[in-house]
């Protein structure tokens, strides 16, 4: 729903250009906005093939589409793209990679310490950026102890795109002096908010906010080249998975050394708590009997943050990260053989899975007499990427 409160469709087509014979070049076309009234899968299949059709696609030879994974797109019995398949079975469907990213980041927040800390930082930066008042106060505040930051405001941490929610977090802790200090101004005024502004004031040094601010700005460093890269339009299904297990490969090791990263983001966090609040960070009262809060015996307070913090955030994130992309191996174990790189003799038997996809064109003993040519032909090329080791040959 767009900012008139339209129902709208976007449609982009994903595909190979090969301009004047030239090396292939992998295109993404925006093709428009649509307006819908009916949300239901038929009608949203109907409309997709509709406008292809308009633009003249011969849609036999589409191999692919992508949604999010809401049941009226995703759905393996009435879904759009379950419709779409009955008519062009070759039209594989994959979830959108960069939606499954924000899923992942978004799971994060299954982690209470987490949830709460992004939910201070939401309400910090709504109070200064709807509030004139409050919002000349930071910019004074910025101004005069940190004239040299090119940061000058806060950014909102969006509800869909962690891309962006990571950009706030880094803005956050760069000018977290400065909030400090303008929310303790306005908590002594008697305007209306002064009251919201002394109670986020209070919250922000808080240090279960402090550790897990600071162990957001950690994790999501690392996930933050992924999420831009998914967004660039000659991304494949092969490179994203590559990058993900290279992500996944950084997370795991810092999982593996837990007791010595978490020593690091505990004395970032350290440095806030003594600078702005002259405190050190504490682990909140054990209680003798629990039943949903985080209060497991540990002999530290470091220990009991790293306990009921970073390791459920890590492991959360190694976790959704593994399920939503790892898995898409399957999928690629049967198209990249064809690739240069992937292509191996050894494997001619596997092309027996791409059976749907050529079996209209030409018998598996063709292909497989053609799949031969090709690895011989693609033994020696080792260029950059799969696109173009394909405009070598």
């Amino acid at each position: 729903m767009d900012v008139s409160r339209t129902e709208q469709l976007s449609l982009c087509i994903r595909y190979v250009d090969i301009p004047d014979l030239q090396a292939p070049v992998l295109r993404e076309d925006f093709v428009g906005f649509i307006p819908i009234n009916d949300q239901s899968s038929e009608n949203l299949a109907n409309i997709i093939l509709q406008r292809c059709h308009e633009l003249n696609l011969d849609m036999t030879k589409c191999v692919g589409q992508g949604y999010d994974g809401a049941a009226n797109m995703a759905g393996h019995l009435s879904g759009v793209q379950t419709r779409i398949r009955e008519n062009y079975p070759k039209a594989r469907y994959i979830h959108c990679a960069s939606h499954r990213l924000n899923l992942t980041l978004s799971n994060v927040m299954s982690v209470p310490a987490i949830r709460n800390c992004l939910g201070v930082v939401s309400q910090v930066v709504n109070l200064f950026r709807n509030h004139s008042n409050a919002n000349k106060i930071c910019q004074e505040t910025i101004q005069e102890h940190a004239p040299d930051s090119k940061k000058k405001r806060l950014l909102r941490l969006c509800d869909t795109r962690f891309i962006e929610r990571h950009d706030s977090i880094i803005v956050f802790l760069e000018l977290f002096e400065c909030i400090v200090m303008a929310l303790e101004e306005i908590a002594q005024r008697t305007w209306t908010i002064s009251s919201t502004a002394s109670t986020l004031h209070s919250a922000s040094q808080k240090s279960e906010f402090l550790v897990s601010i600071v162990v957001c700005e950690k994790l999501f460093s690392l996930t933050l080249p992924l999420s831009i890269f998914l967004q660039n339009k000659s991304s494949d299904l092969v490179s994203t998975v590559k990058y993900t297990n290279e992500v996944l490969s950084s997370l795991r090791q810092m999982r593996e050394t837990a007791n010595d990263t978490f020593t690091e983001i505990f004395q970032v966090a350290s440095k806030f708590s003594a600078n702005l609040f002259d405190t050190e960070l504490q682990a909140p009262r054990v209680t003798s009997r629990q039943k949903s809060s985080a209060n497991p015996q540990t002999t530290s307070n470091e220990e009991y943050f790293r306990v009921t913090t970073f390791i459920p955030c890590i492991d959360t994130l190694i976790q959704n990260l593994t399920d939503r992309f790892i898995k898409n191996e399957d999928i690629l174990s049967s198209f990249q053989l064809l690739l240069p790189g992937y292509a191996c003799e050894k494997k001619i038997n596997e092309l027996e899975k791409l059976g749907p996809y050529f079996q209209d064109e030409m018998p598996l003993s063709a292909v497989q007499a053609e799949y031969k040519l090709w690895c011989a032909k693609i033994s020696s090329i080792d260029p950059s990427t799969e696109i173009l080791k394909l405009g070598v040959l």
